[in-house]
């Protein structure tokens, strides 16, 4: 028995170390010192291992085992760079002017190490990445193998204790953060990159600060902003606890007040970073910052209400778990490891130690409470350099409210007054920018991971209006530059959104999964109260006007503040609109909106994630969506049991779901195409893209250049008059022997099984049912979907249609790993009622080519009659579809649309010529002999930073056009020259961020 113990210590080396037995002294050696197991504190399990020394000691041990990749838990696997790294926890009771050096050792030479200086208290969790240490250290992800690990310090004596030490595991190289303790980390790095990552130097400029007196106009506007704050934290915030939740909430935390300290379990964050081994460490109990801060929050919240022994109770409660905070290592100048995305987990604990900061104050805590949030939140960039101010709406979504909110935890006024007006400042400057990484683009789009993401703009567009609301009125309100360009972000979205949703097409990786305005009500109102950005009204017309379409109906107080009192009319929104950044256009008429998508090399088709969006291939293939005013849902469109295949508008190859899945974890496909974009002519437009999937690039992670297989291309164009859209495709071409290529006309949710399918050759009442639509020459062939929108198709192609239940898979679900992603909770296999139809271009087409026109959500009375309708519609004329252009009369209006891809080619008919660039244009000759112009050079040239990454914001681009004969041409400051002397007409212009140039001809 003995022999087979001592056998089976030697062969298990732990990965991590937590010292629960004394057995584990039987592992280290101490020189000059003395190893015991305690539990005066420790983190995970019952002990950790206390080290009292006596001048120089040190202790080492070598016994344990270094992780592989695969074996430590990387969440996006080798997608992003990784390294070995070592992860421990520190804790000191009395800070010390001494430090004390960590190595690792192979052979009996020491190989690397750093020093950890000891003036601190409390618990530090540090995670040191080996190619960052001194020494010879490894190059990044490089694996090291190393046998001893050692502690040493040269002089003086102490104390001090260790818990669950990771000796390497492989830690993605975005996350180990330097702070005090471990200043070092990423030197090489611009660590303002970086946004949720405190800085040791922003937190000096706060301690640095020297505030000046204020004037009492100054303290008034400071209370006066306190107050708004305050009743925005209590307003509809009401509490149905009791004193007994509150202590059951509390006694969850598990916490004990020892005298000396507060002991608990470990505050965690991020914690499935981390290497876990339950066999060392014991259960994986913790205390989640975030679910801590929801408990201290409802404390706060109930704080106010109760009686008198009821508070005192509470108020014990909070002071216990605001000690057991800062103990955990929830201190300024710390980050724990790491502290990325941390501002979606501290908003509770923020808003609780805002609301009872007098109490703080009582018990001699706000001053190292707010320390802690000032450094954990990077209050200090507000006051860096102007220069190095960048948008982010990541700091918009979780940090920005939290700002102005911490600004209250200083104790001096005038520190509050210096902090609050940089903080004006800075987001004043930061609202305006347009020409940076991220943020908010001229056309009002809202870039985050590197394109435009409605998702993440929503949670900006919570949290900023009531910013400038709160502001409004006081010295300290957001400038008129950085209050225009947010409000016209703010306007796009419910602009790119019908009613209230935004779509698939700019859904980013969370398709069909609700994206919504609708919960922006109080905010609209807050943007409409806060004025206009100059500051000369009081109410915001456009958004008053806009906020009655969307909500007026069902409010008649800010109905008749808004228009008895103030004469604003709910806006029309029937029109074009193009956003160029987004690879998007919206044709909007009566209650509904066609949103038409496209992508390019400078915007990504769709956001796949490891664990969303896993089919996420084809919604922005040149897809058309068509949304009534009863949402998405509404509009047909639900993910029980969506075909991932099957976008409306989109050229794809029809696969099946496991070939369809991303075979790399992460990918934002942009292809190497510059030609996506739209232009608009007196409320009507013209999209057009080249669709490319074969080479292109992954916006998101190290730069890469990825493709499909199938090498799918088309060039594509969608011109919307009126009350109609034209469809045009040609050049559709694939290397797919075994896939379909297709063009998808709908797919819709059925309500209704029974309902009846009508087409030009049938009324199909059956269910399932499948069928062929074939073309006919006598006359003209279409089919309406179960939402009433018509389908003529022009071109000969047979056209399939199916209803039937299918199935299919949660976009969060990987068939290929079995992975589950949390927001799809739990669901695997989905299924619904469908009817679909589709465009067959066959195997491996060459050539292919589709013309189909698309009559929106037309009434019962057009929907009985479309035979004859389109019989009778002579308002349009194709002139072109080819591989040079597509071309399209609509006569109604006397408008010409052009979608030309290439490039110093004679258009033969019409006004114009050639172009020297591809572009999209639109020519209105209502009047043969003045011409009204709208002209689109889609390219939006984006300069590259050095690392090869696009610096995400357009550049000029030369656009050069021909129109035959001779015209006098209106001046505008984009046209540069101006040719006229031969039998043509050369105009040169200058063109940017893919927006619609307009000018006038006369003859």
């Amino acid at each position: 028995m003995i022999a087979t113990n001592s056998f089976s210590q030697e062969v298990y080396k732990p990965a991590v170390e937590s010292f629960e037995s004394d057995n584990a002294l039987s592992f280290y050696k101490a020189v000059n010192g003395k190893l015991s197991i305690t539990q005066t504190h420790k983190r995970f399990g019952k002990s950790s291992l206390q080290w009292d020394w006596k001048g120089a000691s040190n202790f080492g041990t070598a016994d344990f085992k270094i992780l592989s990749s695969k074996e430590s838990p990387l969440k996006y696997g080798d997608h992003f760079p990784a390294s070995p790294t070592l992860q421990m926890s520190i804790y000191n009771e009395t800070p010390k002017q001494q430090k004390i050096t960590i190595s690792f050792e192979k052979d009996g030479v020491k190989q690397v190490w750093f020093d950890v200086d000891l003036t601190f208290t409390g618990w530090r969790r540090i995670w040191v990445p080996f190619f960052e240490m001194q020494g010879n250290p490894p190059k990044k992800g490089r694996q090291v193998d190393y046998d001893y690990f050692r502690i040493s310090t040269a002089t003086g004596s102490g104390k001090l204790f260790f818990d669950d030490i990771t000796f390497s595991q492989y830690q993605d190289d975005r996350y180990p953060y330097p702070d005090e303790i471990v200043p070092f980390l990423k030197a090489d790095k611009n660590l303002g990159d970086d946004h949720w990552m405190p800085l040791i130097s922003n937190y000096n400029r706060i301690k640095d600060l020297k505030a000046q007196p204020i004037s009492a106009n100054v303290k008034s506007d400071l209370k006066n902003i306190e107050q708004l704050i305050t009743q925005d934290l209590t307003s509809d915030k009401k509490s149905t606890a009791d004193i007994s939740e509150l202590r059951e909430m509390y006694q969850s935390l598990n916490l004990k007040d020892d005298g000396r300290t507060v002991l608990g379990p470990p505050m965690a964050f991020n914690i499935h970073e981390e290497y876990f081994d339950k066999k060392q460490q014991g259960p994986n109990t913790n205390n989640d910052i975030k679910e801590f801060g929801k408990i201290l929050k409802r404390m706060s919240v109930f704080y106010n209400r109760e009686n008198l022994a009821e508070r005192k109770e509470i108020e014990q409660m909070f002071f216990t778990s605001t000690r057991y905070f800062l103990d955990q290592g929830w201190q300024a100048g710390t980050n724990g490891g790491t502290r990325h995305h941390i501002g979606y987990n501290v908003r509770d604990i923020t808003e609780a130690f805002f609301t009872m900061r007098q109490v703080l104050a009582d018990h001699n805590l706000l001053g190292p409470v707010g320390n802690s949030l000032h450094w954990l939140f990077n209050l200090g960039v507000l006051l860096d350099d102007e220069s190095n101010f960048h948008v982010n709406i990541d700091y918009l979504n979780t940090q920005s409210y939290y700002h102005l909110m911490l600004i209250y935890l200083f104790e001096k006024p005038e520190m509050q007054a210096a902090l609050l007006s940089a903080y004006s400042n800075y987001l004043s400057i930061t609202l305006a920018q347009q020409n940076q990484e991220w943020g908010f683009k001229v056309d009002g789009t809202a870039w985050h991971h590197n394109g435009h993401y409605p998702a993440y703009a929503f949670g900006a567009f919570k949290e900023v209006p009531r910013l400038i609301k709160m502001l409004s009125g006081t010295q300290f309100r957001i400038k008129p530059e950085g209050h225009k360009n947010f409000k016209n972000a703010f306007l796009a979205a419910r602009t790119y959104s019908q009613l209230y949703d935004w779509g698939f097409g700019n859904a980013g990786r969370h398709p069909l999964s609700g994206g919504s305005i609708e919960s922006l009500r109080q905010q609209y109102l807050d943007m409409a109260n806060a004025g206009n950005p100059e500051g000369t009204e009081k109410i915001d017309k456009d958004i008053a006007s806009a906020y009655l379409r969307l909500w007026g109906n069902e409010d008649a107080l800010n109905t008749s503040v808004f228009t008895n009192l103030n004469g604003i009319q709910q806006e029309d929104l029937s029109g074009y609109y193009t956003f160029p950044y987004a690879a998007t256009a919206v044709h909007r008429r009566n209650d509904w909106a066609a949103i038409i998508k496209g992508y390019s090399k400078y915007v990504w088709a769709s956001e796949i994630y490891v664990s969303e969006n896993r089919y996420g291939r084809y919604p922005a293939n040149g897809t058309v969506q068509l949304l009534n005013s009863k949402s998405e849902e509404g509009s047909g469109f639900l993910q029980k049991g969506w075909d991932w295949n099957r976008y409306p508008g989109a050229t794809v190859i029809y696969l099946p779901l496991k070939e369809l899945e991303a075979k790399m974890p992460l990918i934002m496909f942009r292809s190497n195409e510059s030609f996506a974009g739209s232009t608009t002519l007196n409320g009507n437009g013209v999209f057009g893209m080249i669709l490319n999937e074969n080479k292109g690039s992954n916006a998101d992670g190290p730069e890469s250049k990825v493709g499909y297989p199938g090498k799918l291309y088309a060039k594509k164009s969608v011109f919307s008059f009126g009350d109609k859209l034209i469809y045009l495709g040609t050049d559709i071409s694939s290397i797919d022997e075994k896939n379909p290529t297709q063009t998808n006309l709908f797919q819709s949710f059925l309500t209704d099984i029974k309902s009846p399918l009508y087409t030009s050759s049938e009324t199909i009442k059956s269910f399932p049912y499948a069928t062929t639509l074939a073309h006919s020459k006598k006359s003209a062939t279409w089919l309406i979907d179960p939402y009433g929108n018509g389908y003529h198709i022009l071109s000969d192609n047979p056209v399939q249609i199916k209803s039937e239940k299918q199935q299919s898979y949660h976009n969060t679900y990987s068939i290929n790993s079995g992975s589950k992603g949390k927001k799809g909770k739990g669901v695997q296999e989905t299924e619904g009622d469908f009817a679909s139809a589709w465009i067959n271009h066959g195997l491996a087409p060459k050539k292919a080519s589709y013309q189909y026109v698309v009559y929106p959500f037309l009434d019962i009375k057009s929907q009985q009659n479309f035979g004859a309708i389109i019989k009778n519609d002579e308002s349009f004329t194709i002139v072109r579809a080819d591989s040079i252009a597509h071309i399209v009369i609509d006569k109604e209006t006397s408008t010409t649309g052009y979608v030309i891809f290439e490039a110093n080619q004679n258009l033969e008919k019409g006004f114009l010529k050639q172009v020297s660039a591809p572009a999209l244009l639109m020519v209105n000759h209502k009047n043969q002999s003045s011409l009204t112009v709208s002209v689109v050079q889609p390219d939006l040239n984006f300069p590259v930073n050095d690392n090869g990454k696009f610096k995400n914001y357009s550049t000029p681009v030369e656009l050069k056009i021909t129109f035959k004969g001779e015209w006098a041409v209106s001046s505008a400051d984009f046209i540069t020259k101006i040719d006229s002397s031969g039998n043509d007409t050369v105009i040169i212009l200058n063109c940017i961020n893919g927006l619609p140039r307009e000018f006038k001809l006369n003859k």
